[in-house]
């Protein structure tokens, strides 16, 4: 079976759902599918692409998995000429047949026709309309709570078809959204997010080694954060915590692109934090290694930020399953999405958010208690044991009775 991993662009980038999207492949290409990605290459995002040599490798996937680009009309960001520019935008806009004949993502529905792919997983609202469209049987998956976006009403107006084999979501709050909008309940399936648990079980080094590797203080307690720097990630609370410790705990934040790094480690310094290392961005293959040479896991949010970048209601984090298959101690704010997962003093310990106080006193006790931290730990990982990015796509599949 041929199966065609369809995204909107972003890959390659630091983004969460491109890395959901490209694991998902993975996932795909491990129960023995024929996968290819299909993405769409933004005039003004190729930057990063051209600086680096494999795609796959930057993800850490199988090198078999194939990825083609479709690229935007650059007339439409051709920057010398603003007027002309502005009245291409204009004309995109406002002119349906000149945006259909430039859209790259019915190109990329078309390429699917064209080659007889089988089913076609989507991240790409338009892609998956014209899929449908085009009668290519096709899987949705959104984490959005905008369900009244014009792209996403006009696949709800074709989610009766035949050709729509169903919506992957992460929360039964969305699930209530997009049946009250019309899509049949039956064809919607709600499923957590994943980890390649492989890539952090093939890691035999010790802890010291890794840090020998990573050029990581050897003899200091380390508790670490990886994720991204936006709002709502209570980076503010990881600097407020770090300021009730000595040197002999040391912070670190990975993840967030220059500016941010900048923004915080500016911040730390205002704060007289000497205690904390922002590493910055690293490739994704690094982050097991980066995770597993912690002592302790934090994953604090800011409940009170209303900037977020996504729905605390509703997020499914990566983050979580990539803690919790590291076999490290977790710490993590308590909101209903990480309590459905995990309990606390279970599987983590779990704080209300900006309890500097009582997130101390965890961090204290968990450095302080071997055992219970390791115990802790491991039940953590016999959790997300069930929480595999190949068995998610199995689920897909079965689920949607493709299998």
């Amino acid at each position: 079976m041929k199966i065609a991993v369809i995204s909107s662009g972003d890959i390659p980038s630091q983004w969460a759902h491109s890395i959901n999207t490209m694991k998902h492949a993975q996932g795909f290409y491990k129960l023995g599918y024929n996968v290819e990605v299909l993405t769409v290459e933004r005039f003004l995002e190729t930057e990063m692409k051209y600086k680096l040599k494999n795609i796959q490798e930057f993800y850490d996937i199988n090198q078999k998995i194939k990825i083609k680009y479709f690229k935007e009309n650059f007339l439409l960001y051709f920057k010398n000429f603003s007027l002309f520019r502005h009245f291409l935008i204009k004309l995109y806009k406002y002119v349906p047949n000149i945006k259909n004949f430039l859209d790259p993502e019915k190109k990329i529905s078309n390429y699917c026709k064209k080659n007889k792919i089988d089913i076609t997983y989507c991240r790409a609202y338009r892609a998956t309309y014209y899929n449908i469209i085009n009668k290519i049987p096709t899987i949705l998956e959104t984490h959005t709570p905008f369900v009244k976006k014009p792209d996403l009403q006009n696949i709800i107006k074709l989610s009766k078809s035949k050709y729509f084999l169903g919506l992957i979501t992460i929360s039964n709050i969305l699930k209530n959204k997009f049946i009250y909008q019309g899509v049949p309940k039956e064809k919607i399936l709600v499923l957590e997010d994943a980890v390649d648990l492989e890539k952090f079980d093939n890691i035999t080094k010790s802890k010291e080694e890794l840090r020998r590797d990573l050029g990581l203080p050897l003899n200091k307690k380390i508790v670490m954060y990886c994720g991204s720097l936006k709002p709502g990630k209570g980076i503010e609370i990881i600097l407020k915590t770090a300021m009730n410790f000595d040197q002999n705990v040391q912070f670190f934040i990975v993840g967030g692109n220059p500016k941010e790094k900048k923004y915080w480690k500016k911040k730390s310094e205002t704060f007289k934090i000497k205690n904390i290392i922002f590493v910055g961005f690293v490739k994704h293959k690094l982050i097991p290694k980066y995770l597993k040479s912690a002592d302790l896991l934090f994953m604090p949010y800011d409940t009170n930020e209303r900037n977020y970048i996504m729905d605390i209601n509703t997020t499914s984090p990566i983050k979580l399953f990539e803690y919790m298959a590291a076999k490290k101690p977790i710490i993590s704010t308590k909101i209903p999405t990480i309590e459905k997962i995990i309990q606390h003093k279970k599987e983590a310990f779990l704080a209300k958010s900006g309890a500097i106080n009582e997130i101390v006193e965890i961090i204290k006790m968990l450095l302080l208690n071997d055992a219970l931290a390791k115990n802790i730990a491991k039940n953590s990982y016999e959790k997300v044991k069930d929480y595999t990015y190949k068995k998610r796509c199995e689920l897909i599949l079965r689920e949607l009775s493709i299998l």
